[in-house]
């Protein structure tokens, strides 16, 4: 996971995503384990090159990525997808008393879900223990 190396924006991206559901798993282990009825999962909504999240990455690269991405091999989503897909997470029937998952965005252009079996690492209470207590801990937060 994280481990002090030096930045790689690749790795950096990877680790936050695993970050992400160590997090989510671990409140939701929480949540549960206080009598709370609140539910948290993890999701993706794949690939949203048009969001500003590349503008750390050298131009040329984001523009020949986005335009092969988009026109070429058509595997990128909208922000407003991405949107519409945590919104469906919010307030949908389907997800009622469904915590500890994650999803990710299956079909392009309507919020359906696959359910995803996390990594080993992710899975790592000791690891998600110790990052939500840091976690918490930076910004004033207690479950």
């Amino acid at each position: 996971m994280i481990d002090g190396g030096a930045y790689d924006p690749d790795k950096a991206y990877k680790d936050s995503k695993l970050a992400d559901i160590m997090f989510a798993l671990e409140l939701q282990r929480r949540l549960t384990a206080s009598g709370k009825h609140i539910t948290v999962n993890s999701f993706g909504p794949g690939l949203i090159t048009r969001s500003g999240f590349f503008r750390n990455q050298a131009q040329g690269f984001t523009q020949i990525f986005d335009f092969a991405a988009t026109n070429i091999f058509h595997v990128t989503e909208t922000v407003d997808f991405g949107g519409a897909c945590i919104a469906y997470m919010a307030v949908s029937k389907d997800l009622d008393n469904v915590g500890g998952k994650w999803y990710n965005a299956i079909q392009p252009g309507e919020p359906k879900l696959e359910e995803l079996q996390p990594s080993a690492e992710a899975q790592d209470t000791k690891k998600a223990r110790k990052l939500f207590d840091r976690s918490a801990d930076l910004v004033g937060f207690s479950v």
